[in-house]
């Protein structure tokens, strides 16, 4: 018989090699979200060109994305030999219904509506069919961070009787929605740690996002304790689904990837993350608006060049290409089952 203190490992071992088996079977990545995650996508419905069937990102110098550059996907796509299929949207919210912000199409049904376009033929027939191997693709959701912001819940701009488990909930129908298409494999992003922002500090200052007086302390602890409950209410559904569908027998797999961890890490360790010409900071930010009443004052006393590359903040809300950089190598580990958040 073999002794207990051998057999853990072994156990450990197998679980750890059937990970890896399934994660050397993928081969894309697909993605919704909000502006966190888009390139191109909400550039192309603001200028008139929508996207349809077979959209192409435009990237750098044609357009940047919001965090100054290229997003994070594209740099998972190259460090993981992936192909990326980013159905983002900048200012897309889990579902339009609950949490009305610009009407882009949102996580639950406008962006998975893009990947029917793309990936199933005879939808809603008989013939339905899924061109995409299911083992070979993982679909990774990161959404909320609008849900919970400005005009929404920290500005107590919810609809009555809107409840942080509403949310929690729209994320869960959104995997169940792509699972009904026949995705088995997929990641839920949590919400970072918007305290951590500019727009969310303890700072009552004016900003480009929201220039009107406001109680910056308050939103600071307001919005801690709203993201962490969400997070949490997040990842009880997933147990929950996990569960389900084990029981049920009817295979697939949902991860939570510790973004808020993650984020904590380059805050207080910038130094490790961060190798610009500058000296590390994870509480500045590179794009400037000096005038936040006026957008065309953006702009003036940007950090440039390799400059770009010392700050973990892109603006006053979102995160930098060098952060992104960072998220890539993390959520690579990540779907190779080697990643600690």
């Amino acid at each position: 018989m073999l002794n207990w203190h051998i057999r853990v490992p072994l156990l450990i071992l197998t679980a750890l090699s059937a990970v890896e088996a399934a994660s050397k079977k993928i081969k894309h990545v697909v993605l919704f979200g909000d502006s966190f995650t888009d390139q191109s996508r909400s550039h192309s419905i603001a200028n008139g060109t929508f996207p349809g069937k077979g959209y192409q990102e435009v990237f750098p110098p044609d357009d940047v994305a919001p965090d100054g550059g290229v997003q994070w996907p594209w740099y998972l796509g190259l460090y993981g030999n992936y192909t990326i299929w980013n159905y983002a949207v900048g200012g897309a919210v889990c579902n339009n219904d609950l949490t009305p912000l610009f009407d882009y199409p949102d996580v639950l049904h406008g962006q998975p509506d893009w990947f029917v376009l793309d990936h199933i033929t005879g939808n809603g027939t008989s013939h339905q069919r899924l061109r995409l191997n299911p083992d070979e693709f993982v679909v990774v959701i990161w959404i909320g961070t609008n849900d919970l912001g400005l005009n929404n819940f920290i500005t107590d701009d919810q609809k009555p009787g809107l409840s942080l488990v509403d949310l929690a909930t729209c994320q869960i129908d959104s995997v169940k929605r792509m699972y009904s298409l026949g995705a088995r494999n997929f990641i839920i992003n949590s919400v970072i740690p918007l305290h951590l922002t500019k727009l969310y500090s303890n700072s009552s200052d004016p900003l480009i996002y929201w220039p009107e007086v406001h109680d910056g302390p308050g939103w600071h602890i307001r919005m801690f304790n709203l993201v962490n409950s969400l997070n949490a209410l997040v990842k009880a559904g997933i147990k929950g689904l996990n569960e389900e569908w084990t029981k049920a027998g009817r295979g697939g797999r949902v991860e939570y990837f510790n973004t808020y961890g993650f984020f904590e890490e380059l805050y207080n360790h910038p130094e490790l993350y961060f190798n610009g010409t500058l000296p590390a900071s994870s509480t500045e930010w590179c794009h400037k608006c000096p005038d936040p009443f006026d957008w065309h004052f953006c702009g003036i006393g940007d950090c440039v060049g390799d400059e770009r590359d010392s700050y973990m903040w892109w603006d006053e809300l979102h995160p930098s290409e060098q952060t992104g950089r960072n998220l890539a190598k993390e959520m690579l580990k990540k779907i190779n089952g080697r990643s600690i958040y």
